[in-house]
């Protein structure tokens, strides 16, 4: 089998599992994680020293293909062991539907079963408090100017970082996602989550009540359409969340980047404030609560108090 003959079998598979993982309703995000490292998979196997095939596929390529992903993100600085584990996830998931697609008998575990990458201990991330309070003080001062787009932003600021939710999630909110819960002090905020599950947070009646009382009233805005929405009515994508975030980070003072710390943010306070890991799982929908644990670091102070409590 030549490597043009082998590219074309493994994109057809690659074709179908991507038909799958829609099917499934995998997120667009997660689909473009898996498609990117297929691309750069095929593009490897060309350009391979020797001509690979289902049969002779060993994990010395695999770790070969690693080491071309590294090369050629060199700009950037070597990938991490989590990007390598992902690869390699997005790997062995594609090598399975193989497996169980073929008229051949494949065993690729064989390949797989030995690629250990140890992961490195995950310190959370987020905000500290100081450069919360700095946040939520600039944020108040942007009230003064009483524009759709300053209340816009601060209600998307909230719901991230009380609310916890990703950037997709926040700017996909309507007013008719926000309802005041019975017991009046807490709003539930409703929505899709990633893959498409249906995903709710509560918020604070007194963190975000200003902005939804001055969405309604002052803008006139309607309970089916986007908060998140630009000046031409459209509703905003999550690179010009982050640019506003990004710009929000600098005009505060707080040194920080990216859309995702406010979510790392909420998640820290939550714990720290006694709230259940189990929780803030639910509240952030993580899958798993391992994803939860890596914030459930206690701080001395926080053991000290604790303890102080028995």
């Amino acid at each position: 089998m030549s490597k043009a003959q082998f590219c074309e079998q493994l994109n057809s598979y690659i074709k179908s599992l991507n038909t799958k993982m829609k099917i499934e309703k995998k997120s667009q995000n997660t689909l473009l994680s898996y498609m990117r490292t297929y691309k750069d998979f095929i593009i490897f196997c060309e350009q391979h020293y020797k001509e690979l095939t289902f049969k002779n596929i060993k994990e010395d390529d695999i770790y070969a293909f690693l080491e071309y992903k590294s090369q050629n993100m060199q700009k950037q600085g070597d990938i991490s062991v989590s990007t390598s584990n992902a690869i390699v996830s997005h790997l062995k998931r594609l090598f399975k539907h193989i497996e169980r697609n073929s008229d051949e008998l494949h065993d690729f575990d064989r390949v797989f079963e030995d690629i250990k990458l140890k992961q490195p201990t995950r310190k959370p991330k987020g905000l500290s408090e100081e450069q919360v309070d700095k946040l939520l003080k600039y944020l108040e001062s942007l009230k003064v100017d009483e524009t759709y787009t300053n209340f816009r932003n601060i209600f998307l600021f909230k719901l991230m970082i009380f609310g916890g939710l990703r950037a997709s999630e926040a700017v996909s909110i309507m007013l008719s996602n926000v309802k005041q819960t019975e017991e009046s002090n807490l709003y539930k905020i409703t929505f899709k989550g990633k893959g498409d599950k249906d995903r709710f947070t509560y918020i604070k009646v007194d963190d975000i009540e200003d902005e939804i009382s001055t969405l309604k009233k002052v803008f006139d805005l309607n309970d089916d359409v986007f908060i998140a929405k630009t000046s031409t009515g459209n509703q905003m994508d999550r690179i010009q969340l982050s640019k506003m975030v990004n710009s929000m980070y600098g005009r505060a003072g707080v040194k920080a980047s990216s859309v995702h710390v406010l979510r790392h943010t909420a998640a820290k306070r939550l714990l720290a404030n006694g709230v259940s890991i189990v929780v803030v799982q639910s509240l952030l929908g993580h899958s798993s609560i391992q994803t939860t644990s890596i914030y459930a670091n206690p701080t001395e102070d926080i053991i000290k108090k604790e303890m102080q409590r028995i």
